[in-house]
């Protein structure tokens, strides 16, 4: 069986980069191992990390391919977080819980800023991992340039009830009884469980032509080099267990209540066709939001993940707002 390992950065000519770093390592965060992915062209160049979506969708095993720009112009970070891809064995269910897992994003921040001598870094957090980022940005301040929400998340209860509503009025539209017929058997939110809500998305997908297919995660399991076939096990796995771990208090997140202010500079970026993390609610919270700066950049072409169906705009951004901070 091969060991996972990360690719070296090069040149046009085939020459390795002489001061890129590429790493795949463990570190140790909240007294358990964790893994991460650092790659970058330059390593004078500014932290940008990653928290992934899910909860428990660890993203080091199929990312690298989206962010080969990115690593250009940043020292970019992906972070299985505690429950998730490589990150996912041996981990104490009692500590699965938000704060636990805001505070592992504040450790981790912490070992970066000192490994590489820097001040600040960017944060950027996708769906699951946009919560954890405004509640880190909100806690930590002093050690984020700026926060890049990707899908953002704002108030689930709410998110669930337009993303409802949504596919069922897509399916009556479109007249596909079997999808009336299985969204009415669901019934609207709040869902009892994780599967409950996993059946809405079915349908939900179904009707949302802008939507990531799951191709791209069968194709990364073929090619992948971070992840072995072990780790691509736990990655399933754990996707529902964490799920089922964090649920309840997922379910009680409402951003707009909780953190109607930010000390630091919020980037939003939206996939006008996301009906998982429905844009307009994104709109509305940075609307209401106080913060230093704010600005919301939209997605023509994508629904949940923009990052990764228009990566290229994605690293166009956070190019903008790496110069807009004098990085």
């Amino acid at each position: 069986m091969f060991k996972s390992r990360t690719p070296l950065i090069r040149d046009k000519k085939g020459e390795i980069l002489k001061n890129s770093i590429t790493s795949l390592e463990s570190v140790r965060i909240g007294g358990v191992k964790q893994w991460v992915l650092i790659r970058g062209a330059d390593k004078n160049n500014p932290l940008l990390l990653f928290i992934h979506g899910g909860p428990g969708s660890g993203q080091i095993g199929f990312i690298r391919k989206y962010e080969q720009e990115l690593e250009k112009h940043f020292i970019v970070v992906n972070w299985d977080q505690r429950g998730a891809g490589k990150s996912g064995r041996n981990i104490d269910p009692s500590t699965m819980n938000l704060a636990q897992f805001v505070e592992d994003t504040y450790e981790l921040i912490t070992h970066l800023l000192l490994r590489f001598g820097q001040k600040k870094l960017f944060l950027t957090g996708h769906s699951w991992g946009s919560i954890l980022g405004v509640l880190t940005a909100q806690q930590y301040p002093e050690s984020i340039h700026a926060y890049i929400g990707i899908s953002q998340l704002v108030n689930i209860e709410l998110n669930e009830q337009i993303s409802y509503a949504y596919a069922l009025e897509r399916a009556r539209a479109a007249n596909h009884q079997k999808a009336i017929v299985a969204l009415s058997k669901i019934g609207p939110p709040p869902y009892p469980n994780f599967k409950s809500m996993m059946k809405q998305r079915k349908w939900l997908l179904k009707f949302s032509p802008m939507e990531l297919s799951s191709d791209y995660l069968l194709r990364a399991i073929l090619s992948s080099t971070e992840y072995t076939l072990i780790d691509w096990f736990f990655f399933a796995k754990n996707v529902l267990l964490s799920n089922k771990l964090l649920w309840e208090e997922y379910l009680a997140v409402n951003l707009i209540e909780k953190v109607p202010a930010l000390n630091v500079p919020i980037y939003l970026c939206e996939g006008c066709h996301d009906y998982q993390a429905p844009f307009e609610l994104a709109e509305q919270y940075i609307e209401k939001l106080r913060a230093p700066l704010k600005e919301i950049f939209w997605f023509e072409h994508s629904g949940h993940s923009p990052h990764i169906s228009e990566s290229k705009r994605f690293s166009e951004v956070c190019l903008h707002i790496k110069y807009a901070h004098g990085t």
